[in-house]
């Protein structure tokens, strides 16, 4: 894939609220970013996916003014991350992969800390912290521990948190790992009501998660290897998906592999999923024809699907590991 374009922009007006030109940040002689080039305007929600060890947590932190950086400019918010960043924490959120609140405060008590740091009254944290704690449920908990409390409603608390000083920009550091399919939900629902007023930056390796963003920036080797929307980046993909029904999907993936244009091919529930480079395939026709015709193997119906986010993140993540190969 070749898109790989050094921005996120949404098309807002405005001076970019981040702006990086050659970013690098080594962890003694390991180099984790490798001179980032990315530029994000406006409120939306901006998902940071790549695989294992791409660098996206260092990434993350580094925009947070939690690391000691090197670049030819690094600019978040009007604050240069290679200076003085206080100012820059007091106009962010950030949630950390890890729960970092006070495990033997309360629920109460952990929001007053930072109302305290950001010099909101007890009104204000009122105001501004029961909409969400009623929204995650956590409500009728403001008053047990947050070390009691389960892995979502830590989550719900930290997300609360960092909401509570109304951040010009959110960073979360893959949020809903391990969380329940409900807190999961509550998290998202909150983030899907405030991305028209703060931009989001999150990291996730749920595909459900990867579709809800309006834009993402794919990681690999800490370089950035594509920016775009899901839709975008689906487009770009140089592969064709088909997929063939029948009772033995297995037997019918194993019948597809031997098509010498074939490049991929699982079983999936009662269907095989089937990948065709685009630059080496006979055309959707034939391919479809020929596919059909693997009676032997018992396929009933062959059909041509656009590519998914699925298709797009292993072709991308492919494309990471020939480079490597390739560099080797």
């Amino acid at each position: 894939m070749s898109r790989v374009p050094g921005h996120a922009e949404r098309g807002d007006a405005g001076a970019p609220a981040i702006r990086l030109r050659r970013l690098v940040k080594h962890y003694g002689r390991r180099t984790a970013l490798c001179g980032i080039d990315l530029a994000v305007t406006g409120p939306q929600i901006v998902g940071v996916v790549g695989p294992d060890g791409a660098g996206k947590t260092t990434l993350l932190r580094s925009l947070a003014g939690l690391l000691a950086v090197e670049a030819d400019e690094a600019d978040v918010l009007g604050v240069d991350l290679r200076g003085d960043v206080t100012r820059l924490k007091e106009m962010l959120g950030y949630v950390p992969q890890v729960f970092s609140l006070y495990p033997e405060l309360t629920v109460h008590e952990n929001l007053s800390v930072v109302a305290r740091l950001h010099m909101l009254d007890r009104r204000e944290l009122e105001r501004r912290a029961m909409p969400v704690l009623e929204r995650t449920g956590l409500a009728p908990f403001v008053d047990r521990q947050a070390g009691k409390l389960s892995g979502g409603m830590k989550q719900k608390l930290a997300v609360t948190c960092a909401l509570l000083p109304n951040p010009r920009i959110l960073i979360l550091d893959e949020p809903t790992a391990g969380v329940d399919v409900v807190a999961r939900d509550q998290i998202w629902a909150i983030l899907a009501e405030r991305k028209d007023q703060v931009l989001i930056l999150i990291s996730t390796s749920y595909l459900e998660e990867v579709a809800a963003c309006d834009r993402l920036v794919y990681l690999d080797e800490g370089r950035v290897v594509a920016v775009g929307s899901p839709g975008e980046l689906c487009a770009a993909v140089p592969l064709e998906l088909y997929r063939a029904w029948g009772d033995d999907p297995r037997a019918i993936a194993r019948a597809a592999r031997a098509l010498p244009y074939v490049d991929g091919a699982r079983a999936t529930g009662r269907f095989a999923r089937i990948e065709v480079w685009r630059a080496t395939s006979p055309g959707a026709t034939h391919v479809l024809r020929e596919l059909g015709a693997l009676r032997a193997a018992g396929v009933r119906l062959a059909e041509a699907l656009p590519i998914d986010l699925e298709s797009m993140l292993l072709a991308l993540s492919r494309a990471g590991a020939a480079r490597g190969s390739r560099a080797a």
